[in-house]
């Protein structure tokens, strides 16, 4: 990922960027924090009409996928070529 402000990729992500007071309790927001810069930003939202998958290739199929795929978490695709895809 690269910081909107530098455009570098020295960004680290999962930090608190700011605490929001709720009912007397504190809840920490999540966000991405540059060291070039010292800009804190919060995750870009994908638009509401975009869809996007995150692949990871994998060498076999395990027990573990077969059964991920089968209650809908993940989708297991095999290519022609060979190659095995998990995408979720």
């Amino acid at each position: 990922m690269r910081c909107p402000r530098c455009g570098r990729q020295t960004v680290i992500s999962h930090v608190t960027i700011r605490w929001v007071q709720v009912k007397g309790s504190f809840l920490p927001e999540r966000g991405y924090y540059c060291t070039a810069c010292g800009n804190a930003f919060e995750a870009a939202a994908p638009a509401r009409d975009e869809f996007a998958f995150r692949s990871v290739h994998v060498d076999a199929m395990s027990d573990a996928l077969r059964r991920l795929q089968e209650s809908g978490d993940i989708v297991v695709v095999r290519h022609k070529t060979g190659v095995r895809e998990v995408l979720y």
